[in-house]
This record gives structure tokens, C-alpha cells and sequence, in this order.
């Protein structure tokens, strides 16, 4: 994982300071970002209501890096209650999900899980995107030198 980093980073350098040279300068989207997912479906009960009168489920909550939102690097997940769509979230103790799994009858996951487009699809947009632009760089200097 750490491998893969450096070099995105440095391509992006490249690409950046490529950005700031030219007259137009482009705002990249970059930065972090908590993401909770959903991952157990509970029972709409008394049980599971939280104070508002919204109801819980089991969710997935880590953090993710992204340059022009793909991620490229998450944190280790983690297991919570997700709550309102997924906009707040309750932290559980192992303690409470074997509580909760009991009372609900489901199968809850011990590891949390990252979704697919944040785990793999973004790093293959990523490459993909590094790749085209280490091709432009490769015909507008190099060619030019060896023409």
C-alpha cells in the first residue's frame, strides 16, 4: 500500500506544478473523508430506536483519502451503529454487538468492510489516470528532444 503511494504522490506533483505554470489554473479536489456504509440490517423495533425515534443498523465507518474523489488510501474499518442514512453513527462495544446479534437474530460481522469503489476502483482510475498523464508528459517532452 505504501509503495503505491509515493509515486502517485510524485506524479500528482508533476501534474500539479504542470497546472500552475499553464494560465488556467484547475482546483483539484483532494483531501479526506469519513464514510459510514452500511453492513446489517436491524429490525425496525423498540429495541434499536435511538432518542430521536429514528431507528439503527450495524455500519462500517473509516476514512478515506481521495484526489479527485477516488480514493487512493482508507483507514482500518471499523464497526458502529449506523444512524440517519448514514450521516451519524453510534460506537458499539464487541460486548454490545453480541447483544444486539442475540436480540435481532442476524449474523454480525466481527471486521468492518470498505465499499468496493473506495477499496479498488479508485486506485484503478487513479493508475489509469497517472498513466495518461505520464503519457502526455512522455510525447510533449521527450518526443520533442529525440525529433
Amino acid at each position: 500500500m505504501m509503495s503505491f503511494k509515493l509515486p502517485v504522490f510524485l506524479v500528482l506533483f508533476v501534474f500539479y506544478s504542470q497546472l500552475s505554470m499553464a494560465k488556467a489554473r484547475i482546483p483539484i479536489p483532494y483531501g479526506t473523508e469519513e464514510k459510514i456504509i452500511k453492513l446489517v440490517e436491524l429490525p425496525d423495533t423498540e429495541d434499536f430506536q435511538l432518542e430521536d425515534g429514528t431507528y439503527f443498523d450495524i455500519g462500517s465507518r473509516y476514512v478515506k483519502s481521495h484526489i479527485l474523489w477516488l480514493s487512493y488510501s482508507n483507514t482500518e474499518p471499523v464497526i458502529v451503529g449506523y444512524a440517519n442514512d448514514g450521516e451519524s453513527y453510534l460506537d458499539i462495544t464487541p460486548e454490545q454487538l453480541t447483544e444486539i446479534a442475540k436480540m435481532a437474530n442476524v449474523e454480525i460481522p466481527t471486521e468492518g468492510s470498505v465499499s468496493f469503489f473506495d477499496k479498488i476502483v479508485g486506485k484503478i482510475l487513479l493508475g489509469i489516470l497517472v498513466l495518461i498523464i505520464l503519457y502526455g508528459l512522455y510525447s510533449k517532452y521527450i518526443k520533442k528532444e529525440e525529433d
